[in-house]
């Protein structure tokens, strides 16, 4: 039986955020086509460098907590990528014990977040094959996307990212405090800037380091790489070119059971659907208030700059005909001028997943307002909840969401463009029932095709290796593996 180990930032119950239950569904789906499953993830609870693979009651696959890098943030990959591989530090000795006692046969990188990036290289080394998943931005950029009060005036940073230009932009963030939060600078960040400080100077330095080392591990560590969508892809590769022979696009896949029920949905033990319920949602969208829907994690680079600006405009501000429900957690601040300026605003909170299918069913519109994605599970949600999407073009969104069919695409550089779109729904009601026959027959991938690709990739890279560890031929052990 193969042996595969998948290497994460974390996993449910720790994190339900989307590459984490990415992730997990990965693990459980590959148990089923035959393989067992190991994953690796680092968490700030554990000190220990004894790595002890364990299973949670009503699991198939094994768990491996590991401390976390002392790089926490979004300066993890800088600072991560100025150390030298080292063999005699705990964390690789530790590993090293990982894959002896594992004995993997293929190692998936999802992402290498919070983990040594020594990690694929060792594995590697170890004459082990290594897949990457590319689901964020984080080795192109010194932040997690590259969003900053400097990234210019299309919202983000456009390809190809230097490091003179990713400077600027962690600069703006952790040097420029005031203006974390604002949406981006109509100053494009490729501006010339005369006599940078040192400190500038050391940080260029440090990003160019974590650029090679970069470089050197597309181009030499994996073996595959699999990006969500094929725009994303083509951003990556104009700041690093990729062997094409090397690259998949594989569209990520939902989990449609919880959005397919017969039945209607439980609702939640919460007091935010008995709210919802109360302020119109589930009424008739042709004569009661509009319910729009922002599920997202309060932060810069969701959009949500662009959302208090429009939100805040008098020709939203001043109407009564619609609710505005922010779901998620984050940084409250961002939205404190909106919710005291606008009495449409419901603030619901952070949510478990579990309950946003229940949740959305009080709802009429979803808001996909990011400055950038690479694929964005939450539109998907929506389209599976039966909503139209009024969305912004961050990479993922505008692959699923079609202008006037399903939905209304917008700039998110532009608030006024966010004004008319809302506006429209709520000036025109058929509108919003075409586009909402539009969502509901909007056909969503479902994580079993998704696993279905991915095992027969697993399988393509296996086959041009001899197995690890003795157990036998893989390509015979896969060829037997259920589907």
């Amino acid at each position: 039986m193969p042996r595969l180990l998948y290497l994460v930032h974390s996993l449910p119950p720790e994190e339900h955020t989307g590459t984490p239950l990415f992730a997990y569904g990965y693990a459980q789906a590959m148990v089923t086509r035959g393989f067992e499953v190991t994953v690796a993830y680092p968490s700030v609870s554990v000190s220990s460098w004894t790595l002890i693979p364990e299973r949670l009651p009503g699991e198939s696959f094994d768990r491996v907590v590991v401390p976390s890098t002392s790089y926490m943030g979004p300066f993890w990959s800088i600072e991560a990528a100025s150390d030298e591989p080292s063999t005699h530090l705990p964390s690789i000795e530790a590993f090293l014990d990982l894959l002896r006692l594992v004995q993997p046969d293929l190692v998936h990188v999802v992402n290498n977040v919070n983990l040594p990036l020594d990690y694929p290289e060792l594995a590697k080394a170890e004459g082990i094959p290594v897949v990457r998943s590319v689901t964020c931005a984080e080795d192109l950029c010194g932040l997690i996307a590259p969003v900053s009060p400097r990234s210019g005036r299309h919202g983000y940073c456009t390809a190809p990212i230097t490091p003179e230009h990713c400077a600027r932009c962690v600069a703006a963030v952790f040097a420029e405090s005031p203006e974390v939060g604002a949406g981006p600078s109509p100053i494009d960040a490729e501006d010339p800037v005369v006599d940078e400080p040192a400190e500038h100077r050391a940080l260029v330095a440090k990003l160019a380091r974590k650029r090679a080392r970069t470089a050197e591990q597309y181009l030499g560590v994996f073996d595959r790489m699999i990006f969500a969508t094929a725009a994303f892809r083509r951003y990556f590769e104009q700041t690093i070119p990729l062997d094409p022979a090397r690259v998949r696009v594989i569209e990520m896949g939902m989990d449609l059971a919880p959005w397919n029920r017969p039945e209607p949905v439980a609702p939640t033990s919460s007091g935010l659907s008995t709210t919802l319920s109360s302020e119109g949602g589930g009424s008739d969208p042709q004569t009661g208030p509009v319910m729009f829907c922002l599920a997202a994690t309060l932060d810069p680079a969701k959009g949500i700059g662009t959302v208090v600006e429009a939100f805040t405009d008098p020709r939203l501000c001043e109407r009564d005909d619609y609710r505005l429900c922010l779901l998620g957690g984050g940084k409250e601040s961002l939205v404190a001028a909106l919710v005291g300026a606008n009495p449409n605003i419901i603030v619901g909170g952070a949510y478990r997943p579990e309950d946003l299918p229940e949740l959305l069913t009080h709802m009429q519109v979803g808001l996909s307002t990011s400055y950038f994605e690479t694929f964005h599970r939450v539109t998907r949600e929506y389209l599976l909840a039966g909503l139209p999407v009024v969305g912004s073009r961050a990479f993922g969104i505008p692959d699923i969401v079609q202008h006037g069919h399903n939905g209304l695409l917008f700039d998110s550089t532009d608030p006024t463009t966010l004004v008319r779109a809302v506006t429209s729904l709520l000036d025109d009601r058929k509108l919003l029932a075409r586009l909402t026959e539009g969502a509901r027959s909007t056909s969503v991938r479902s994580s079993d095709q998704e696993a279905d690709d991915l095992f027969a990739l697993y399988e393509e890279v296996l086959s041009d290796y001899e197995p690890t560890h003795d157990g036998g031929h893989i390509r015979e052990a896969m060829s037997g593996a259920p589907r």
